[in-house]
């Protein structure tokens, strides 16, 4: 049975995992041809209730031989696509309010690396979408050592690979295939855990405070910068870049204020953001712990202008 799409408040980044690229793409979609990329063999397009969202359907999900793309709107897509943040795309209101499950399938001899063009090829081909590209001066953030220095600790050596087909202890499951098969293990307190390559990452959604709290084993500082442009009280995320100087994999625990809790940044300069008391300071408590600070800046970005979109064509 197909799925009904309503407009649903946007909580699809809730339980986000993997983390979008932030770098811009450069290069305007007339410039680019469906006929010289490659193309995804078979793909179905179905559309999504957000009123059934519940925070494990959702997202990129990349195998072998195939990708998913669950519960995302064209925003979202052709962010991904395009290797750019959320903030970057600006178009019809459809393209948020629509949400859709895509499963693709790969043409024989394509390598996972090819998945990015094959889902700009089908964005434009099945939904018939056209853009500009213009350049808009915006606001982003740098992540930078406090003042009393960082206080994180270093990861731990990668544990012995356990056994993939070992028999499954209550509450685990595993997600993915292949290489990216990772054991996921529900926790008595609801948070989550997977486990994948020697890393591992637990989450919980917090309804009432509306963030969420990751602890991650294995994290370098350009990750951790790439996470915290979802926290920033922006529904669109902002661009973080790292500026640590600090190099390797690291211990990490922060709290993620959802979209609609606009946290308050620490910031020496006169043009901090403004307090929000409905929870985001929990973000700055998380940096400060670590050691760590955001400050902010103004940056010339490159703004994704969607010209042309449609519902997408038949399966």
């Amino acid at each position: 049975m197909k799925r009904t799409s309503k407009h649903f408040p946007r909580v699809c980044c809730v339980i986000s995992v993997i983390v979008i690229t932030l770098f811009g793409a450069g290069a305007c979609a007339s410039a680019q041809t469906a006929s010289t990329a490659p193309a995804f063999e078979v793909a179905t397009i179905e559309p999504f209730d957000m009123s059934t969202f519940n925070g494990t359907h959702h997202w990129v999900h990349v195998y072998q031989a195939r990708s998913s793309y669950w519960a995302m709107n064209l925003k979202s897509l052709l962010s991904y696509a395009y290797s750019i943040n959320l903030f970057q795309v600006t178009g019809p209101g459809s393209i948020e309010a629509d949400h859709y499950d895509i499963e693709a399938r790969f043409p024989k001899g394509a390598a996972k690396e090819d998945e990015p063009k094959m889902l700009q090829a089908l964005l434009k081909e099945r939904f018939k979408l056209t853009f500009h590209i213009e350049k808009k001066e915006m606001e982003s953030y740098v992540l930078v050592v406090g003042k009393q220095g960082a206080k994180l600790k270093a990861s731990l050596p990668d544990p012995p690979k356990s056994d993939p087909d070992a028999p499954l202890k209550p509450g685990e499951s595993y997600v993915g295939e292949g290489d990216a098969k990772s054991k996921m293990t529900v926790n008595p307190d609801g948070s989550r855990t997977m486990t994948m390559n020697g890393r591992t990452s637990t989450f919980k959604f917090d309804m009432e405070s509306w963030s969420n709290h990751f602890e991650d084993s294995k994290m370098t500082m350009m990750e951790l910068a790439s996470r915290l442009g979802g926290c920033l009280g922006s529904r669109e995320g902002n661009k973080v870049d790292d500026q640590t100087g600090l190099k390797g994999d690291f211990q990490v625990a922060f709290d993620c204020p959802m979209p609609g809790r606009n946290p308050t940044i620490h910031n020496d300069a006169s043009d901090s953001m403004p307090s929000d008391p409905q929870g985001g300071g929990s973000l700055n408590k998380s940096l400060d712990a670590m050691g760590l600070k955001l400050e902010k800046r103004k940056v010339q970005m490159d703004i994704y202008v969607i010209d042309h979109v449609e519902k997408p064509s038949e399966n």
